[in-house]
């Protein structure tokens, strides 16, 4: 498929903004080349990939994002049925249906993303007032998203009454194998800052305290600007049990695309990802090169739902090593050989004074003075080889009790 050729009908000024960086500056070369290779074999059903790739942009990129994710997982993608999104043919047959979460009408738009917002990648949260202002918007985004595409999958009556037949109703839907949906978030201009946390608020109920470093269970939280009220825990409703699973991902992005291009060839980029590391210092400093690559799966996680009516469980992922998030009688659990990627620093400029910006956000994050660890050395010390990628390791499992909202490590 041609992405970047001049479509008829479109004009220059009904572009993206980030289109429009990939196909003119030499900078995203790499980039470009990168979704290139993802869309030479992407079967575009719908006839509509390429205008809303050079249009809106995001839905699209997201889209050929996951089809390269299925493709390196080894599934077969049935093309003959153009809902849900992706079928996932075989002995562990699964359905996946994508969408976005995008800021909302009237709200900052990314054009105006400053220096500053840059910037603040190197910093975690540190306040209550910061934490709610930016993940409170990321749920009420997230969550319209995900309600949208489950009444895609099962159907719901139009504003006239009349039903809208779902995906499950149709023949070549089976409703006993498991549905995920799959969303991406470029909700606010720091989408990038959301990590994980959104998702286990909207999905579990559990809502971080960055002052305290703690999680609590809290059922709602007060949409930003009104006194609505936003469900938490939506994975305990009833009315969410066709849900199986979300895959999630919060820096599926141009830094992203930069990333993987620096990890194969040259890119004049300057990348850094924090971290989130199960042994202390915890949020470890990855400079992304060819030695010390960004993996495809790198930034994208698997919440479970523990009241699914039909449960995810796939055998290909599991072997992946992706972060996999799910909740028992014990309490919220993370599995994987992927180390989460907290933020992400993504600069032209920036091999002039990386180690400034490597030392910075180490010490933000660790709240300490920065001591750059080179996890492979620990690694190469006492397992006596470096793993073939750096922040890819065999997996770790850690707990949130419930009782005490502290982490333990398992391994």
């Amino acid at each position: 498929m041609e992405l970047f050729a001049r479509l008829t009908g479109i004009d220059e000024n009904s572009l993206h903004p980030k289109f429009k960086l990939l196909r003119d500056e030499y900078c995203y070369i790499g980039a470009k080349k990168i979704v290139e290779d993802w869309a030479s074999d992407f079967i575009d059903r719908d006839g509509k990939l390429a205008i809303e790739f050079q249009t809106t942009f995001h839905s699209a990129l997201w889209e050929l994002y996951l089809h390269a994710v299925l493709k390196h997982l080894g599934f077969n993608i049935n093309t003959e049925r153009n809902r849900p999104d992706f079928i996932i043919q075989g002995a562990e047959e699964f359905y996946i249906e994508a969408v976005v979460s995008e800021i909302k009408s009237g709200g900052t738009l990314e054009s105006e993303r400053t220096h500053d917002d840059v910037l603040s990648m190197l910093s975690p949260i540190s306040s209550r007032q910061e934490f709610s202002s930016l993940i409170n918007e990321a749920i009420v985004r997230q969550s319209n998203s995900i309600q949208y595409k489950l009444k895609k999958y099962t159907g719901y009556a139009d504003a006239n009454g009349k039903w809208k037949k779902g995906y499950k109703e149709t023949d070549w839907v089976d409703e006993n194998k498991p549905f995920v949906i799959a969303i991406s978030s470029y909700d606010q201009i720091n989408y990038g800052k959301e990590y994980i946390y959104s998702m286990l608020a909207l999905l579990y109920g559990w809502y971080f305290d960055p002052e305290t470093g703690k999680f609590s269970k809290i059922e709602f939280i007060k949409k930003p600007g009104t006194q609505s009220e936003i469900k938490l825990g939506i994975f305990n409703d009833e009315n969410f049990r066709d849900v199986s699973a979300i895959f999630f991902c919060n820096t599926m992005s141009m830094g992203k695309l930069s990333s993987l291009s620096k990890s194969s060839n040259f890119d004049p980029m300057f990348v850094m990802n924090v971290r989130y590391d199960f042994n202390p210092p915890f949020f470890k400093i990855h400079e992304v090169s060819p030695q010390s690559p960004e993996h495809l799966l790198d930034g994208l996680y698997l919440f479970k739902n523990p009241n699914a009516k039909v449960a995810f469980s796939n055998k290909a992922i599991k072997a992946s090593g992706l972060m996999e998030m799910s909740v028992d009688e014990v309490g919220f659990a993370m599995e994987g050989s992927f180390r989460p990627v907290v933020a992400r620093y993504c600069d032209l400029l920036g091999h002039a004074y990386k180690e400034l910006i490597k030392a910075t956000a180490a010490s933000n994050y660790n709240d300490t003075v920065a001591e750059l660890v080179a996890l492979a050395d620990r690694d190469d010390k006492s397992r006596g080889a470096v793993p073939p990628l750096l922040f890819q390791t065999p997996t770790y499992f850690i707990r949130i009790r419930r009782t005490l909202f502290a982490l333990v490590v398992d391994r």
